[in-house]
């Protein structure tokens, strides 16, 4: 049978020859195009970390999905994000890491954007979850600080005990005031997908951000950190029942279907098809 135009028989070794040209660099994935032809990419964000209080209500990652015309020999850049850091001990989680795929020129693809961590959250928050938007969503509860916007990371992380920013494609998350500092407080930004994609991390308790600047969290009753994607989510402040903001998406595919809080149950993914 003949589907999309490839036989049984051809499909099967193209994805053999695909999963062969795949190599790693500081863990993100070079992929060599095996064949020029149209492309099915389909990315989706992680989830934000939970903490102690709740696992219900953690940031969601969106999915999105679009068409790509690829030449043979082109490399091309994928990251797949993770989870953001897991809170047994305390209160407040690391923002999700976002996924991003990007030729080796650094040209942006398609990004699906994280879920942000949350800080003993009682409700789900909309803005936590991984946005469809280019922009990155801001935090909810106390000073809600704005998200990243034009492909940046989050701009903002003013308190001592915030979580950390989410990173961007061109930059990195803001830290909170006094992360690395004399008192070393708060949570780290996630780096940029340029500048490598590891999320932030916390200051206490080991909650980082999931790879894919993910913003790490303060970690112990303080701010969670914000989801990564193409433009970082906000941090959380510190405050009862709040969450960093989720990630900003990008899509320059053709055919697209993007969706917003999709991904519930941990790390992204992306999946590269033959159309």
């Amino acid at each position: 049978m003949v589907e999309g135009g490839w036989s049984d028989t051809e499909r099967v070794s193209k994805f053999h020859f695909i999963h062969n040209s795949i190599t790693l660099s500081s863990g993100i994935q070079i992929w060599t195009v095996p064949y020029t032809t149209n492309y099915r990419i389909e990315a989706v964000g992680a989830t934000g970390g939970y903490d102690s209080y709740s696992s219900s209500y953690r940031g969601r990652g969106a999915r999105m999905i679009g068409t790509f015309a690829l030449r043979k020999g082109d490399r091309i850049k994928i990251l797949v994000g993770q989870e953001g850091g897991i809170n047994t001990k305390s209160i407040s989680s690391g923002g999700g890491g976002g996924s991003f795929v990007a030729k080796y020129d650094n040209t942006s693809l398609i990004v699906a954007g994280a879920g942000a961590g949350i800080e003993n959250a009682k409700n789900h928050h909309s803005s936590s979850d991984g946005s469809v938007s280019m922009s990155g969503n801001p935090g909810h509860g106390g000073s809600q600080w704005a998200g990243g916007i034009n492909g940046n990371g989050a701009p903002k992380a003013g308190s001592d005990n915030s979580g950390g920013g989410g990173g961007g494609f061109y930059s990195s998350g803001r830290s909170s005031n006094q992360f690395g500092g004399s008192i070393g407080y708060g949570g780290e930004g996630g780096k940029g997908f340029l500048q490598g994609g590891v999320g932030g991390r916390s200051y206490i308790n080991n909650v980082p951000g999931g790879f894919g600047g993910g913003g790490g969290a303060c970690g112990s009753g303080c701010g969670a950190g914000g989801g990564g994607g193409y433009s970082g989510g906000a941090c959380g402040d510190n405050n009862n029942d709040s969450s960093g903001g989720g990630g900003g998406s990008y899509n320059s595919g053709s055919d697209q279907s993007n969706t917003c809080c999709y991904n519930s149950q941990g790390h992204g993914y992306v999946i590269i098809s033959i159309v």
